[in-house]
């Protein structure tokens, strides 16, 4: 584990870290495919390109529901800086309202996808509103990495 002094974990520590890192790999794995399609070609193929799109952004949604799910339970590391830290509470609960958030904003794009049908979706802003969700999660990924290297000394972030 890059940047660990794995002295100062405990083994349940150390297996939650590494649960957290597989979980943020996979949903930046997720993000790389919805950007890898929002830069295809969409002109003369807007079915296949929101069906690639539609199918990219469900494999996102299904990462951050694992990811948060994983967050919830009592040994991660944000239940355990809840409970071990309690000056940096608020600063999980606001993590967590974010990625909510970002599953929410998720949902609509993928709703305005199903409602176009293909035919007369709107690229552009569908691109516009990808790039912005993009720069959101990894916004929040960053300062995830941050609150938990300032309560723990761990670089969650590491090989990202």
């Amino acid at each position: 584990m890059d940047g660990v002094d794995e002295r100062t974990l405990k083994t349940g520590q150390r297996e939650a870290f590494i649960a957290n890192r597989a979980d943020r790999k996979r949903s930046l794995d997720a993000l790389h495919q919805v950007e890898h399609f929002a830069g295809a070609a969409a002109t003369g193929r807007e079915q296949a390109w929101t069906a690639d799109i539609g199918d990219a952004l469900t494999a996102l949604e299904a990462a951050l529901s694992e990811q948060g799910r994983h967050s919830g339970e009592s040994d991660s590391p944000l239940s355990d800086i809840e409970v071990q830290e309690p000056r940096l509470r608020n600063r999980v609960t606001q993590l967590r309202q974010r990625y909510g958030d970002l599953k929410r904003r998720i949902e609509e794009v993928r709703s305005q996808l199903d409602t176009t049908a293909g035919a007369c979706a709107d690229v552009d802003d569908i691109r516009h509103r990808l790039e912005n969700l993009a720069a959101e999660l990894r916004y929040v990924r960053a300062r995830e990495a941050d609150l938990v290297y300032e309560a723990y000394s761990v670089d969650i972030g590491a090989g990202d």
